[in-house]
């Protein structure tokens, strides 16, 4: 491979591109994961101390991560600026701790967290158990690939040796993960949707939420693969690879911060149905007051409050 970066004709830039892409993209999604973590603070002081220290922790392995992804950045275009064989020897020094260990840890903890909300909303351990056992094999797994990376005798051997083991096995498996947890949530809330305006609403939105968040990690996983098989010999998979871990962890962020609301915005709804109209042309003699109240999805009340407490509790409580 050293020989190919310093052949005359190539292409540096099919090395340094990628690289640059990667490096780039992790820094815009950590700052992404930034801004969530902030809002978090902000808006739920009062969530379990568990779902605290999952966040936390999720954030702190992220942190780490860009600092040792700064390390190879700085490595590689600041102290062997103009050497292109420095974008093998020096570009991928800490890829096999930040891709597949740091990427399988976090995207472990949050399909695991997943998983509870699954339990939450189906009352079935039987789901969720199936998932995370699946979930910690594939981080098992991923871990052996990189550590069997850092082991190996050159730097492109420590790509392929990661990619050999972890690619057939982990990022199929943690794409029909993500595909399966988005399945359950949308089957287990539809089935919860009782037709009501605001339950549906809300059921709606859960959905569009457990679909997108698992579409998107799902998508990365598999263009990995597509990007490593499809272009064998070149780095071009290291763009998404680099990122899984924060991909994960702001889905996680996303779906906890999806629970407050901007007041005033566009998804902004009334908390009352009660609508109350007083005649413009009213006496100012009459004794007693004339006013009438609309009748609008009074009479299901009741079934609709039982119905949002229940659908709330399973979306809220984490």
């Amino acid at each position: 491979m050293n020989s190919t970066a310093n052949s005359p004709g190539f292409a540096i830039v099919e090395l340094s591109g990628p690289l640059l892409l990667a490096f780039s993209m992790d820094w815009a999604l950590f700052a992404a994961l930034t801004v969530q973590l902030y809002l978090y603070y902000q808006a739920f002081p009062n969530d379990m101390v568990f779902t605290k220290v999952l966040v936390y922790t999720v954030y702190c392995i992220n942190l780490t991560q860009v600092i040792f992804v700064t390390i190879d950045a700085f490595n590689t275009f600041g102290y062997s600026f103009g050497d292109p064989s420095a974008l093998i020897s020096t570009a991928f020094r800490w890829l096999w701790l930040v891709g597949p260990i740091f990427g399988g840890i976090v995207a472990c903890i949050v399909q695991c967290f997943y998983a509870f909300r699954l339990y939450r909303f189906s009352g079935s351990w039987i789901p969720p158990s199936i998932i995370t056992f699946i979930a910690l094999g594939m981080c098992g797994i991923v871990i052996f690939g990189g550590v069997s990376g850092r082991q190996s005798s050159s730097l492109w051997a420590n790509v392929q040796a990661i990619l050999v083991v972890t690619s057939p096995i982990y990022l199929v498996g943690t794409a029909l993960i993500d595909i399966t947890i988005a399945g359950c949530m949308t089957y287990y809330l539809i089935k919860s949707d009782a037709g009501f305006r605001r339950t549906h609403t809300l059921v709606t939105k859960l959905i569009r939420l457990s679909v997108e968040t698992g579409v998107i990690t799902a998508l990365v996983a598999i263009l990995i693969l597509a990007l490593f098989l499809g272009t064998p010999g070149k780095t071009y998979f290291v763009v998404p690879a680099n990122s899984i871990s924060t991909v994960y962890a702001n889905t996680l962020l996303a779906v906890l911060n999806s629970r407050f609301q901007i007041l005033n915005g566009r998804r902004y709804a009334p908390t009352s149905d009660i609508h109350i109209s007083i005649p413009s042309n009213l006496p100012s003699t009459m004794g007693g007051p004339a006013v009438s109240i609309t009748r609008e999805e009074l009479s299901d009340r009741s079934n609709q409050a039982m119905e949002l407490k229940q659908v709330i509790n399973s979306a809220t409580t984490v």
